[in-house]
Protein backbone atom coordinates (compact mmCIF):
# COMPACT_ATOMS: atom_id res chain seq x y z
CA UNK A 1 0.00 0.00 0.00
CA UNK A 2 1.15 3.25 -1.16
CA UNK A 3 -0.09 6.55 0.83
CA UNK A 4 0.17 10.15 -0.70
CA UNK A 5 -0.98 13.03 2.03
CA UNK A 6 -2.18 15.70 0.19
CA UNK A 7 -4.22 19.19 0.40
CA UNK A 8 -5.41 18.52 -2.55
CA UNK A 9 -6.73 15.11 -4.98
CA UNK A 10 -3.85 14.56 -7.27
CA UNK A 11 -2.04 11.81 -8.93
CA UNK A 12 1.51 10.50 -7.50
CA UNK A 13 4.47 12.46 -9.06
CA UNK A 14 6.05 9.10 -9.93
CA UNK A 15 3.38 6.68 -11.23
CA UNK A 16 5.76 3.70 -11.45
CA UNK A 17 6.76 3.70 -7.73
CA UNK A 18 3.11 2.86 -7.17
CA UNK A 19 2.57 0.94 -10.35
CA UNK A 20 2.80 -2.49 -8.07
CA UNK A 21 0.84 -1.70 -5.37
CA UNK A 22 -2.33 -2.91 -5.12
CA UNK A 23 -4.04 0.17 -3.12
CA UNK A 24 -3.02 3.65 -3.47
CA UNK A 25 -4.57 6.22 -0.56
CA UNK A 26 -5.25 9.48 -1.17
CA UNK A 27 -5.10 11.15 2.70
CA UNK A 28 -5.91 14.55 4.23
CA UNK A 29 -3.42 16.27 5.23
CA UNK A 30 -3.97 16.29 8.87
CA UNK A 31 -6.88 13.88 8.62
CA UNK A 32 -7.71 11.51 11.66
CA UNK A 33 -7.15 8.47 8.71
CA UNK A 34 -10.88 6.28 9.43
CA UNK A 35 -12.98 6.71 7.22
CA UNK A 36 -12.25 5.89 3.67
CA UNK A 37 -14.03 5.45 0.00
CA UNK A 38 -12.40 2.09 -1.93
CA UNK A 39 -12.82 2.66 -5.88
CA UNK A 40 -12.64 -0.49 -7.99
CA UNK A 41 -11.71 -0.57 -11.31
CA UNK A 42 -13.61 -3.09 -13.79
CA UNK A 43 -12.40 -5.25 -16.82
CA UNK A 44 -9.64 -3.67 -18.47
CA UNK A 45 -9.78 -0.26 -16.64
CA UNK A 46 -7.10 1.21 -14.29
CA UNK A 47 -7.08 3.82 -11.83
CA UNK A 48 -4.26 6.64 -12.79
CA UNK A 49 -3.46 8.35 -16.07
CA UNK A 50 -5.44 9.52 -18.57
CA UNK A 51 -7.09 6.13 -18.86
CA UNK A 52 -8.18 6.22 -15.78
CA UNK A 53 -12.00 4.16 -15.30
CA UNK A 54 -12.73 6.91 -12.62
CA UNK A 55 -11.70 10.42 -14.36
CA UNK A 56 -13.30 13.25 -11.72
CA UNK A 57 -15.23 11.14 -8.97
CA UNK A 58 -12.29 10.09 -6.61
CA UNK A 59 -11.24 13.90 -6.80
CA UNK A 60 -14.86 15.04 -6.59
CA UNK A 61 -15.63 12.47 -3.28
CA UNK A 62 -12.39 14.10 -1.72
CA UNK A 63 -13.08 17.73 -2.21
CA UNK A 64 -16.86 17.12 -0.98
CA UNK A 65 -16.21 14.53 2.23
CA UNK A 66 -14.12 15.77 5.12
CA UNK A 67 -12.19 13.68 6.10
CA UNK A 68 -12.52 11.10 3.73
CA UNK A 69 -9.57 9.13 2.42
CA UNK A 70 -9.83 8.11 -0.57
CA UNK A 71 -8.13 4.72 -1.83
CA UNK A 72 -7.46 3.45 -5.73
CA UNK A 73 -7.56 -0.53 -6.13
CA UNK A 74 -5.87 -1.82 -9.21
CA UNK A 75 -5.74 -5.82 -9.88
CA UNK A 76 -4.60 -7.82 -13.34
CA UNK A 77 -7.33 -7.98 -15.43
CA UNK A 78 -8.16 -8.14 -19.12
CA UNK A 79 -4.56 -8.13 -21.36
CA UNK A 80 -2.59 -7.26 -18.43
CA UNK A 81 -3.39 -10.64 -17.30
CA UNK A 82 -1.03 -12.09 -19.70
CA UNK A 83 2.19 -10.93 -17.66
CA UNK A 84 3.98 -13.70 -15.98
CA UNK A 85 2.06 -14.96 -12.68
CA UNK A 86 -0.73 -12.39 -13.11
CA UNK A 87 -3.28 -15.39 -13.88
CA UNK A 88 -5.16 -14.33 -10.70
CA UNK A 89 -8.84 -15.56 -10.13
CA UNK A 90 -11.51 -13.11 -8.74
CA UNK A 91 -12.12 -15.03 -5.82
CA UNK A 92 -8.57 -15.27 -4.98
CA UNK A 93 -8.05 -11.76 -5.60
CA UNK A 94 -10.96 -10.72 -3.04
CA UNK A 95 -8.59 -12.77 -0.35
CA UNK A 96 -5.65 -10.18 -1.08
CA UNK A 97 -8.79 -7.20 -1.11
CA UNK A 98 -9.59 -8.97 2.33
CA UNK A 99 -6.27 -8.97 3.80
CA UNK A 100 -5.61 -5.40 3.33
CA UNK A 101 -8.66 -4.45 4.25
CA UNK A 102 -7.31 -6.52 8.06
CA UNK A 103 -3.70 -5.05 7.94
CA UNK A 104 -3.05 -2.16 5.95
CA UNK A 105 -6.12 0.01 6.22
CA UNK A 106 -6.62 -1.55 9.97
CA UNK A 107 -7.05 2.03 11.19
CA UNK A 108 -9.80 2.80 9.08
CA UNK A 109 -12.87 1.94 10.63
CA UNK A 110 -15.61 3.36 8.19
CA UNK A 111 -15.14 2.03 4.59
CA UNK A 112 -17.00 2.77 1.28
CA UNK A 113 -16.78 0.28 -1.91
CA UNK A 114 -17.26 1.97 -4.92
CA UNK A 115 -16.89 -0.81 -7.64
CA UNK A 116 -17.02 -0.46 -11.67
CA UNK A 117 -18.32 -3.09 -13.53
CA UNK A 118 -16.06 -6.40 -12.80
CA UNK A 119 -15.05 -4.53 -10.03
CA UNK A 120 -18.06 -4.09 -8.55
CA UNK A 121 -18.21 -7.92 -8.50
CA UNK A 122 -14.77 -8.09 -6.53
CA UNK A 123 -16.35 -5.91 -4.13
CA UNK A 124 -19.26 -8.58 -3.75
CA UNK A 125 -16.62 -11.32 -3.58
CA UNK A 126 -14.59 -9.28 -1.02
CA UNK A 127 -17.68 -9.18 1.37
CA UNK A 128 -18.74 -12.84 0.66
CA UNK A 129 -14.87 -13.91 2.03
CA UNK A 130 -15.27 -12.24 5.20
CA UNK A 131 -18.85 -13.98 5.75
CA UNK A 132 -17.03 -17.40 4.58
CA UNK A 133 -14.62 -16.52 7.00
CA UNK A 134 -16.39 -15.32 9.87
CA UNK A 135 -15.00 -12.08 9.84
CA UNK A 136 -17.66 -9.93 11.64
CA UNK A 137 -15.45 -7.39 13.14
CA UNK A 138 -14.13 -6.64 9.53
CA UNK A 139 -18.05 -6.52 7.86
CA UNK A 140 -18.78 -3.88 10.68
CA UNK A 141 -16.13 -1.38 8.93
CA UNK A 142 -18.12 -1.58 5.44
CA UNK A 143 -20.10 1.44 5.70
CA UNK A 144 -21.50 1.31 2.41
CA UNK A 145 -21.30 -0.96 -1.11
CA UNK A 146 -21.78 0.97 -4.63
CA UNK A 147 -22.32 -0.82 -7.63
CA UNK A 148 -22.03 1.33 -10.82
CA UNK A 149 -23.10 -0.96 -14.07
CA UNK A 150 -21.92 -4.09 -12.01
CA UNK A 151 -22.94 -7.36 -13.67
CA UNK A 152 -24.25 -9.06 -10.82
CA UNK A 153 -25.61 -11.81 -12.64
CA UNK A 154 -22.97 -12.12 -15.40
CA UNK A 155 -22.93 -10.60 -18.86
CA UNK A 156 -24.43 -11.87 -21.58
CA UNK A 157 -21.72 -9.35 -23.90
CA UNK A 158 -18.55 -11.41 -23.20
CA UNK A 159 -17.69 -14.29 -25.03
CA UNK A 160 -17.45 -17.51 -23.04
CA UNK A 161 -14.70 -18.74 -25.57
CA UNK A 162 -12.48 -16.56 -23.56
CA UNK A 163 -12.88 -18.42 -20.38
CA UNK A 164 -10.78 -20.87 -21.66
CA UNK A 165 -7.50 -18.71 -21.09
CA UNK A 166 -9.10 -15.63 -19.01
CA UNK A 167 -10.47 -15.56 -15.58
CA UNK A 168 -11.88 -12.59 -15.89
CA UNK A 169 -14.45 -14.23 -19.01
CA UNK A 170 -15.03 -17.33 -16.28
CA UNK A 171 -15.91 -14.50 -13.83
CA UNK A 172 -18.46 -12.87 -15.33
CA UNK A 173 -20.24 -16.06 -17.11
CA UNK A 174 -24.14 -15.83 -16.52
CA UNK A 175 -24.79 -17.77 -13.42
CA UNK A 176 -21.22 -19.01 -13.06
CA UNK A 177 -20.26 -21.14 -9.56
CA UNK A 178 -18.91 -17.55 -7.84
CA UNK A 179 -21.79 -15.47 -8.50
CA UNK A 180 -24.23 -18.07 -7.53
CA UNK A 181 -21.53 -18.57 -4.46
CA UNK A 182 -21.79 -14.41 -3.76
CA UNK A 183 -25.73 -14.26 -4.82
CA UNK A 184 -26.46 -17.22 -2.01
CA UNK A 185 -24.02 -15.58 0.40
CA UNK A 186 -25.93 -12.12 0.33
CA UNK A 187 -29.35 -13.46 0.40
CA UNK A 188 -28.99 -15.65 3.54
CA UNK A 189 -26.22 -13.63 5.35
CA UNK A 190 -26.13 -9.85 4.85
CA UNK A 191 -28.94 -7.12 4.85
CA UNK A 192 -28.41 -4.52 2.14
CA UNK A 193 -31.23 -1.97 2.85
CA UNK A 194 -30.13 0.74 4.23
CA UNK A 195 -33.33 0.92 6.57
CA UNK A 196 -32.87 -2.30 8.00
CA UNK A 197 -31.84 -3.43 11.44
CA UNK A 198 -30.92 -6.70 12.63
CA UNK A 199 -29.37 -9.00 15.65
CA UNK A 200 -28.02 -11.51 13.91
CA UNK A 201 -27.17 -10.36 10.42
CA UNK A 202 -24.44 -7.70 8.97
CA UNK A 203 -26.09 -4.66 7.35
CA UNK A 204 -24.42 -3.09 4.40
CA UNK A 205 -26.36 -0.49 2.67
CA UNK A 206 -25.93 -1.19 -1.03
CA UNK A 207 -26.64 0.32 -3.96
CA UNK A 208 -26.79 0.27 -7.81
CA UNK A 209 -26.29 3.16 -10.73
CA UNK A 210 -27.50 1.70 -14.07
CA UNK A 211 -26.60 2.62 -17.11
CA UNK A 212 -29.64 3.51 -19.52
CA UNK A 213 -27.26 2.68 -22.86
CA UNK A 214 -25.06 0.39 -21.12
CA UNK A 215 -24.26 -2.50 -23.99
CA UNK A 216 -22.39 -4.73 -21.88
CA UNK A 217 -24.19 -5.06 -18.29
CA UNK A 218 -28.66 -5.31 -18.87
CA UNK A 219 -30.36 -3.90 -15.90
CA UNK A 220 -31.44 -7.20 -14.52
CA UNK A 221 -28.06 -8.13 -14.09
CA UNK A 222 -27.23 -4.44 -12.74
CA UNK A 223 -29.79 -4.28 -10.32
CA UNK A 224 -30.80 -7.08 -8.95
CA UNK A 225 -31.52 -7.52 -5.37
CA UNK A 226 -31.11 -4.07 -4.94
CA UNK A 227 -33.81 -2.16 -3.50
CA UNK A 228 -35.64 0.06 -6.07
CA UNK A 229 -35.15 3.04 -3.66
CA UNK A 230 -31.53 2.63 -3.77
CA UNK A 231 -31.08 2.34 -7.42
CA UNK A 232 -30.40 4.85 -10.15
CA UNK A 233 -31.08 4.47 -13.86
CA UNK A 234 -28.67 7.21 -15.46
CA UNK A 235 -28.35 8.46 -19.01
CA UNK A 236 -24.77 7.04 -20.39
CA UNK A 237 -23.28 4.18 -21.68
CA UNK A 238 -21.17 1.51 -19.31
CA UNK A 239 -18.35 3.83 -19.13
CA UNK A 240 -20.11 7.07 -18.72
CA UNK A 241 -21.79 6.83 -15.49
CA UNK A 242 -17.86 6.26 -13.41
CA UNK A 243 -16.90 9.40 -15.69
CA UNK A 244 -18.97 12.74 -14.16
CA UNK A 245 -18.04 16.30 -15.71
CA UNK A 246 -18.88 18.36 -13.06
CA UNK A 247 -20.06 18.01 -9.50
CA UNK A 248 -23.59 18.64 -11.19
CA UNK A 249 -23.59 15.39 -12.73
CA UNK A 250 -26.70 13.28 -11.68
CA UNK A 251 -24.23 10.07 -10.85
CA UNK A 252 -21.82 12.15 -9.07
CA UNK A 253 -24.89 13.84 -6.86
CA UNK A 254 -26.84 11.18 -6.20
CA UNK A 255 -23.64 8.84 -5.46
CA UNK A 256 -22.08 11.49 -3.13
CA UNK A 257 -25.73 12.05 -0.90
CA UNK A 258 -25.61 8.36 -0.30
CA UNK A 259 -22.18 7.97 0.67
CA UNK A 260 -22.55 10.90 3.36
CA UNK A 261 -25.63 8.79 4.58
CA UNK A 262 -23.71 5.80 4.95
CA UNK A 263 -20.94 7.64 6.82
CA UNK A 264 -23.74 8.99 9.31
CA UNK A 265 -25.77 6.18 9.39
CA UNK A 266 -24.23 6.20 13.41
CA UNK A 267 -23.18 9.07 14.80
CA UNK A 268 -23.04 6.88 18.48
CA UNK A 269 -21.33 3.37 19.17
CA UNK A 270 -23.56 2.91 22.10
CA UNK A 271 -26.45 4.57 23.78
CA UNK A 272 -25.72 4.35 27.24
CA UNK A 273 -28.85 4.58 29.22
CA UNK A 274 -28.61 5.23 33.62
CA UNK A 275 -30.88 6.55 35.87
CA UNK A 276 -30.53 10.48 36.37
CA UNK A 277 -33.92 12.25 36.73
CA UNK A 278 -35.37 9.96 39.02
CA UNK A 279 -32.48 9.39 41.87
CA UNK A 280 -33.57 10.89 45.03
CA UNK A 281 -30.57 12.90 46.38
CA UNK A 282 -27.72 14.36 45.02
CA UNK A 283 -25.53 12.09 46.65
CA UNK A 284 -27.43 9.01 44.92
CA UNK A 285 -26.85 10.75 41.24
CA UNK A 286 -22.95 11.45 42.21
CA UNK A 287 -22.98 7.59 42.69
CA UNK A 288 -24.70 6.92 39.17
CA UNK A 289 -22.51 9.29 37.22
CA UNK A 290 -19.72 8.34 38.35
CA UNK A 291 -20.19 4.38 37.41
CA UNK A 292 -21.19 5.86 34.54
CA UNK A 293 -19.06 7.66 33.51
CA UNK A 294 -16.47 4.63 34.30
CA UNK A 295 -18.99 2.17 31.87
CA UNK A 296 -18.14 4.99 29.44
CA UNK A 297 -14.65 4.65 29.21
CA UNK A 298 -14.45 0.68 29.39
CA UNK A 299 -16.89 0.63 26.35
CA UNK A 300 -14.17 2.53 24.59
CA UNK A 301 -11.08 0.71 25.73
CA UNK A 302 -12.49 -2.55 25.70
CA UNK A 303 -14.95 -2.88 23.06
CA UNK A 304 -13.30 -0.29 20.85
CA UNK A 305 -15.99 2.26 20.38
CA UNK A 306 -15.23 5.76 19.56
CA UNK A 307 -18.31 7.42 20.66
CA UNK A 308 -20.67 6.74 23.57
CA UNK A 309 -23.85 8.89 23.84
CA UNK A 310 -24.54 9.48 27.82
CA UNK A 311 -26.81 12.20 28.97
CA UNK A 312 -25.32 12.77 32.21
CA UNK A 313 -21.76 13.13 30.86
CA UNK A 314 -22.10 17.50 31.25
CA UNK A 315 -24.75 17.13 33.78
CA UNK A 316 -22.95 17.49 36.58
CA UNK A 317 -25.29 18.17 39.24
CA UNK A 318 -29.21 17.44 39.42
CA UNK A 319 -29.62 20.49 39.13
CA UNK A 320 -28.08 21.12 35.79
CA UNK A 321 -31.48 19.31 34.08
CA UNK A 322 -33.08 20.75 31.17
CA UNK A 323 -36.87 20.76 30.99
CA UNK A 324 -38.44 17.54 30.18
CA UNK A 325 -39.45 17.70 26.51
CA UNK A 326 -36.03 19.33 25.53
CA UNK A 327 -34.42 16.11 27.22
CA UNK A 328 -37.08 13.85 25.64
CA UNK A 329 -36.13 15.21 22.00
CA UNK A 330 -32.53 15.59 23.08
CA UNK A 331 -32.79 11.88 23.83
CA UNK A 332 -34.78 10.46 20.89
CA UNK A 333 -32.55 11.86 18.29
CA UNK A 334 -29.35 10.36 20.14
CA UNK A 335 -30.66 6.74 20.61
CA UNK A 336 -31.74 7.03 16.56
CA UNK A 337 -28.22 7.84 15.70
CA UNK A 338 -27.27 5.24 17.63
CA UNK A 339 -26.27 1.40 16.55
CA UNK A 340 -26.22 0.09 19.96
CA UNK A 341 -28.28 0.68 23.10
CA UNK A 342 -27.25 0.05 26.57
CA UNK A 343 -29.07 -0.58 29.20
CA UNK A 344 -27.93 -0.46 33.48
CA UNK A 345 -30.35 -0.88 35.95
CA UNK A 346 -28.67 -1.84 39.23
CA UNK A 347 -31.72 -1.30 41.65
CA UNK A 348 -35.57 -1.37 41.26
CA UNK A 349 -36.40 2.49 40.38
CA UNK A 350 -39.11 4.57 38.19
CA UNK A 351 -36.86 5.87 35.89
CA UNK A 352 -36.97 7.44 32.40
CA UNK A 353 -34.35 4.22 31.47
CA UNK A 354 -37.08 1.97 31.21
CA UNK A 355 -39.09 4.19 28.53
CA UNK A 356 -35.71 4.34 26.28
CA UNK A 357 -35.31 0.71 26.30
CA UNK A 358 -38.62 0.18 25.14
CA UNK A 359 -38.14 2.94 22.53
CA UNK A 360 -34.72 1.00 21.66
CA UNK A 361 -36.72 -1.81 20.82
CA UNK A 362 -39.27 0.06 18.34
CA UNK A 363 -36.28 1.25 16.75
CA UNK A 364 -34.73 -1.97 16.26
CA UNK A 365 -31.48 -1.28 18.10
CA UNK A 366 -29.65 -4.24 19.58
CA UNK A 367 -29.82 -3.96 23.29
CA UNK A 368 -27.78 -5.44 26.03
CA UNK A 369 -29.23 -5.08 29.65
CA UNK A 370 -27.01 -5.12 32.81
CA UNK A 371 -28.97 -6.01 35.88
CA UNK A 372 -28.50 -6.80 39.48
CA UNK A 373 -32.02 -8.78 39.92
CA UNK A 374 -33.62 -9.64 36.54
CA UNK A 375 -36.99 -9.75 39.27
CA UNK A 376 -36.37 -5.64 39.33
CA UNK A 377 -37.25 -5.06 36.19
CA UNK A 378 -40.88 -4.51 34.45
CA UNK A 379 -43.32 -7.78 33.81
CA UNK A 380 -42.46 -7.94 29.85
CA UNK A 381 -38.69 -6.83 30.25
CA UNK A 382 -37.55 -10.00 32.06
CA UNK A 383 -38.56 -12.13 29.16
CA UNK A 384 -37.64 -9.79 26.12
CA UNK A 385 -34.55 -12.15 25.41
CA UNK A 386 -37.08 -14.88 24.12
CA UNK A 387 -38.74 -12.17 22.19
CA UNK A 388 -38.98 -12.71 18.14
CA UNK A 389 -37.89 -8.89 17.47
CA UNK A 390 -35.80 -7.69 14.28
CA UNK A 391 -32.97 -7.06 16.91
CA UNK A 392 -33.16 -8.69 20.07
CA UNK A 393 -31.97 -7.85 23.46
CA UNK A 394 -29.70 -9.78 25.86
CA UNK A 395 -29.61 -9.09 29.71
CA UNK A 396 -27.09 -10.01 31.94
CA UNK A 397 -26.69 -10.07 35.75
CA UNK A 398 -23.88 -8.80 37.54
CA UNK A 399 -22.67 -8.27 41.28
CA UNK A 400 -20.57 -5.06 41.48
CA UNK A 401 -18.92 -2.85 39.06
CA UNK A 402 -15.69 -5.40 38.82
CA UNK A 403 -17.96 -7.94 36.95
CA UNK A 404 -19.57 -5.34 34.60
CA UNK A 405 -16.19 -4.32 33.66
CA UNK A 406 -15.25 -8.35 33.58
CA UNK A 407 -18.13 -8.89 30.93
CA UNK A 408 -17.30 -5.25 28.98
CA UNK A 409 -13.67 -6.54 28.74
CA UNK A 410 -14.61 -9.74 26.97
CA UNK A 411 -15.99 -10.48 24.92
CA UNK A 412 -16.34 -6.71 24.28
CA UNK A 413 -18.64 -5.83 21.03
CA UNK A 414 -19.40 -9.49 20.44
CA UNK A 415 -22.42 -8.87 24.38
CA UNK A 416 -23.90 -7.28 21.62
CA UNK A 417 -24.25 -9.89 18.81
CA UNK A 418 -24.58 -13.55 17.61
CA UNK A 419 -23.11 -15.68 15.47
CA UNK A 420 -25.14 -17.28 13.18
CA UNK A 421 -27.83 -16.57 14.90
CA UNK A 422 -26.69 -18.38 18.22
CA UNK A 423 -25.85 -16.64 20.84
Amino acid sequence: MKTVSQEEFSEPANLAEVADQPIVVHHHNGGSATRIAIFVHGLGGSRHSKETTWSNFPKFIFQDVADLDVGLYQYETLWRRFKFGAQVPLDREAEVFAGIIRDELASYRDIILVGHSMGGLLCKALITRLIHDGRMDLLDRIAGLFLLASPQLGSLRVPQIFSWFSPDADALKPHGPLLVDIARTFEDHLLVDSNAVSYDKPVIPTFAVLGASDFWVDELSAGIGVPTRQKKMAVGTHTDVVKPRSKDSPVYCWVLSRVKTCLARFEYDVFLAMAMAGLDTEEQYQSYRKEALNIEKWLQDFCGFRSVFYAGRNLETKDDFEAEDFSLSQDVDALRRSKYFMLVYPEKLVSSVLFEAGLAVALGKPSVYFIRDRGSLPFLMKKAEQAKLPAGVRIYEYENLSKLENLLQNPGEGLWKYSEGKP
